[in-house]
């Protein structure tokens, strides 16, 4: 427990004594006991001192509990504080989004919690910084039409909220667990664009329009053989082929035993058949209990590949054509899945440990987990997106029958489940996965990284354009040169950045980029863009290096271009330094301390000498006229942790800034410089 604040009651009707009442939010059974000893002195309070009746108390202590209990959860955890700003966001936001109640009977709720404020005050508990009594009650009694109101604006409801308004709307008892399930087995096989007419989009995050980032959209060739490359498609020809003509199904419509055995081996979904744990062998009594098999067969049923027909899966013509253009299937497949609900499908309902509400929660936001991989344009690891999911779910429902993590873990089987069914559909892959925790009980693989194929990025862009989503390409610069692209860019913007450099670099050929970006080299004048530029001809070294060798004979472009030569092992570092070329020296500091930071400067400094030959360099380096001089000895005189190489920067950068004068820099090397190897630095 977090024990924040201690208030001793000071009001004759109050015995709580020496009590804590702000709370970590693991500790649940240390709130639970305050609270309840909290509401017990409440109606205690409302009965003595507002002559409520025992039943008005036990009303309005009703309402006060679901406010604290959203102060522990949802609110910081101190149930003494108790600001307009808190009262506004309890009554009009979360009330509103996830109490499932009808609105004439929410009008208590506002002269409820004037009632509590009251109390918390009298007993002398209302926190520091809470608003006044008097304030409190003028405005609950303001607030509560408008507050009213909200409970019935389902544009405001959240998903559980909406799942319930849909059912009650619809005439089911909510009590009549069965016919419950049968509402939501029949919404989720509903297509995604038809749920939004029984449940607002609000209920799933809706708002106001994305705003994505450009990225490097895959050529369409790639884009084609990464559809045709999805691992369904290749497993729903192998189904149709064995299925052909037709295989006699079960009275309950289920693959026949016999056939559902041979199909795990043949589509090698990976069902464990008549497991074996121990000595014991756990016979496979039907396919419903493969639940890869399963899987697979609900899908294709929903994307054509096979129907039913009197008592029979029969392969479809499409079906039996699919090997023709798998390509051409990708689309159907995929809008298939997302229509049957990528987790529901999973799962059998009514089973074991079913959680119908919370399957259609993660269904709804596939969608968003796919564009946050697509967003970030790099591997994003999964147990990210299971806390995230963590979150979203345990945002919308309380789970109190489960134990402490139990509904944590669940989620992150059930993304893990989610992600699985997303590689299988070839929106995704992923990598550097961790063996099954107990290979005996799951063979789910958790941990690893998950990006976007190509297919998968085409997808995403399909699927937001059609919401009406603006989704930008990147590519405005692939006909500019390398200068212009790094100087119009925001490169700031990693993500962005790289997405640009990608459709430029596509529109090269390695030479060609190599030989543009050399060219940006010498021609920029800041030096963070060309030490960029530099890093972006690390990504082909063999067609950099003779462009980088002829940098490194330039005295205007020598000292970032051996720091390249050194960094891929062309050259020895104690090229670095050549205490007769300063100037150069200057670049190659200001490369070391932008691309590796402090430490990498003091290092980089060091291979002038000991320290008083350190600080003869630098008081050598002032007049260097590379426009980092500057920066470069401010950088030295606040970092460095020898005081004496500090102090001699800090003079140093006081003559630079007195206006002497700085020489221009030479762009070549002159006749009669003197290189230290007695030979230029290309190593002709």
């Amino acid at each position: 427990m977090l024990a924040t604040a201690e208030v001793t009651s000071r009001s004759k009707g109050a015995t709580l004594g020496t009590v804590h009442l702000t709370f970590d939010p693991e500790d649940h059974d240390g709130f639970t006991t305050a609270r309840d000893d909290l509401l017990d002195q409440f109606i205690a309070w409302l009965q003595d001192r507002a002559g409520l009746s025992a039943d008005e108390a036990d009303e309005v202590a009703t309402d006060a509990s679901l406010a604290l209990d959203w102060k522990f959860g949802y609110n910081g955890g101190s149930l003494v504080a108790w600001r307009l700003a808190d009262l506004g966001e309890f009554l009009l936001e979360w009330c509103p989004r996830k109490l499932s109640v009808d609105p004439p009977d929410a009008r208590s709720l506002p002269g409820s919690m004037a009632s509590l404020v009251s109390f918390l005050d009298d007993a002398a508990l209302l926190e520091a910084g809470s608003a006044g009594v008097r304030v409190v009650a003028e405005a609950m009694a303001a607030v509560e039409e408008e507050f009213v109101a909200a409970m019935g604006d389902s544009s405001r409801f959240g998903l559980a909220k909406s799942l319930f308004a849909g059912v009650t709307a619809s005439g089911v008892d909510l009590e009549d667990e069965g016919a419950v399930q049968d509402w939501i087995d029949d919404f989720n096989a509903q297509p995604l664009g038809d749920r939004g007419r029984v449940i607002p989009d609000t209920a799933f995050g809706g708002g106001p329009p994305l705003r994505l980032p450009a990225i490097a959209v895959p050529a369409d060739d790639d884009v084609r053989r990464s559809k045709a490359a999805a691992p369904i498609l290749a497993t729903f020809a192998a189904l149709a082929r064995y299925v052909g003509d037709g295989r006699k199904l079960t009275q309950k419509g289920n693959i026949a035993l016999a056939d559902a055995k041979a199909l795990v081996e043949v589509l090698g979904t990976g069902d464990p058949v008549d497991e074996q744990i121990g000595e014991r062998t756990f016979a496979t009594r039907s396919s419903t209990e493969l639940r890869g098999l399963q899987f697979v067969f609900v899908w294709a049923k929903k994307a054509g590949i096979i129907r039913v027909s009197r008592g029979r899966i029969v392969a479809t013509k499409a079906g039996l054509a699919l090997s023709d253009n798998p390509a051409g299937w990708f689309d159907r497949a995929v809008d298939s899945l997302f229509d049957l609900g990528v987790l529901s499908a999973q799962r059998t309902a009514g089973g074991w440990l079913a959680w119908p509400a919370v399957n259609v929660l993660l269904d709804d936001q596939v969608v968003a987990l796919l564009v946050s991989l697509y967003v970030a344009q790099t591997p994003v690891e999964l147990e990210s997106l299971s806390v995230t999911a963590a979150d979203v779910v345990l945002d919308e429902f309380e789970f109190p029958g489960l134990p402490e993590g139990s509904a944590q873990r669940r989620v992150g089987n059930d993304i893990i489940d989610i992600v699985d069914a997303l590689a299988l559909a070839g929106l995704l892959r992923r990598m550097d996965t961790d063996a099954p925790e107990d290979p005996d009980i799951t063979r789910r693989r958790p941990g690893g990284v998950v990006e976007l194929t190509d297919a998968g990025i085409a997808t995403v862009r399909r699927l937001l354009g059609a919401m009406g989503v603006d989704v930008p390409a990147a590519g405005r610069f692939a006909d500019a040169s390398a200068h212009e692209l790094l100087a119009g860019s925001d490169t700031g913007d990693v993500a962005s950045f790289r997405a640009e450099f990608e459709m430029w670099n596509r529109a090269r050929t390695p030479a060609r980029a190599a030989a543009d970006l050399a060219a940006a080299v010498r021609d920029l004048d800041d030096a963070p863009q060309r030490i960029l530029a530099l890093a972006l001809m690390g990504e082909d070294v063999e067609a950099s290096a003779p462009h980088v060798r002829d940098l490194a004979n330039d005295l205007g472009t020598r000292g970032f271009a051996q720091c390249w030569l050194v960094d891929h092992g062309l050259v020895a570092s104690v090229e670095l330094f050549d205490r007769d070329d300063l100037d150069s020296f200057v670049d190659v500091l200001t490369n070391r301390l932008i691309a590796g930071g402090p430490d990498s400067l003091i290092v980089a400094l060091a291979m002038a000498g000991d320290i008083e030959q350190q600080m003869a360099v630098l008081e050598g380096i002032w007049r260097a006229p590379s426009t980092a001089t500057t920066s470069l000895l401010d950088a030295i005189g606040t970092l460095h942790p020898d005081k004496r190489i500090s102090k001699a920067a800090r003079k140093a950068l006081f003559k630079r800034r007195s206006g002497q004068g700085i020489p221009k820099r030479r762009t070549a090397v002159e006749p009669g410089h003197r290189q230290r190897t007695g030979r230029n630095v290309s190593g002709r």
